[in-house]
């Protein structure tokens, strides 16, 4: 009897890489610390930081990342703003667009 040929695999094997972990700077704040950072930006300031109208807590305003995390922004309290809805959907618009 003879041995069957091995047959080499049709597929390439794709080279694999592990996702890098989340450090402090790209992770986001959720939950309690971020209601926080949105009361403690609030009442810093309850002023929309464009047009300058006064906001409502809580519903009044979108807590804003002055540079887009998807631009590379940080989720930190330096890089946001307080906004109120009308110029957070402009603003956002804009960033979408260019």
């Amino acid at each position: 009897m003879r041995r069957l040929k091995t047959l080499k695999p049709r597929i390439a094997v794709l080279k694999t890489t592990t996702v890098k972990p989340l450090d402090a700077v790209t992770r986001r704040v959720t939950g309690s610390q971020r209601q926080k950072r949105r009361f403690s930006m609030w009442k810093e300031d309850p002023h929309c930081a464009s047009c300058r109208r006064l906001v409502g807590y809580p519903d009044g305003f979108e807590l804003d990342h002055i540079i887009p995390l998807f631009k590379g922004g940080a989720d930190t309290a330096e890089n946001c703003q307080v906004l109120c809805i009308e110029c957070h959907k402009a603003k956002t618009r804009e960033e979408l667009t260019g």
